[in-house]
């Protein structure tokens, strides 16, 4: 997999019948700039959306990932997938999800544990980058909002066995 930056991609990795760029790619850099800002906060600035692409496939998702030391915040749109053979498939809709998260601390780690999420679907390619817009907003809000370590506390499965 590929980080590719927004500005270097092809926003029809994600939006196949994409027509009209300009309206698009002005919404998704409103929502870069504020992952911007966020990883500013967090004392970790660089971090903005990517397309994450596999060389040689004609799709990618694109993401933005904010975090300092294990609390991650990252916005992700999507192509649909089948739901059977779990692979992409031809939008609409297109997925957009948040998701703050911290690292496990178990003695077993397991990965990454959700403590807050939100989701939605959309039928257009400007209605997922207002979608992807309204999600670095709320990962903004909630990452200036609370205490750096208020994180940590609220992970229900800290150091489960």
């Amino acid at each position: 997999m590929e980080a590719i930056p927004l500005a270097e991609g092809d926003l029809r990795w994600v939006f196949p019948d994409l027509v009209e760029v300009d309206p698009v790619l002005a919404v998704l850099r409103q929502a870069a700039t504020r992952v911007e800002r966020l990883a500013g906060h967090l004392g970790r600035p660089g971090a903005s959306l990517v397309f994450d692409h596999l060389p040689g496939a004609p799709y990618a998702g694109l993401s933005a990932l904010a975090e300092f030391e294990e609390v991650a915040f990252r916005v992700h749109v999507a192509l649909p997938r089948d739901p059977h053979r779990n692979v992409p498939r031809s939008p609409p809709p297109w997925q957009v999800e948040g998701e703050i998260s911290v690292r496990c601390d178990a003695i077993r780690d397991c990965g990454r544990h959700e403590i807050e999420t939100v989701e939605s679907a959309h039928g257009t390619p400007l209605d997922a980058a207002n979608g992807v817009l309204t999600v670095a907003g709320w990962l903004f809000d909630r990452g200036t909002a609370e205490p750096r370590g208020s994180w940590r506390r609220r992970d229900v499965l800290s150091r489960h066995r």
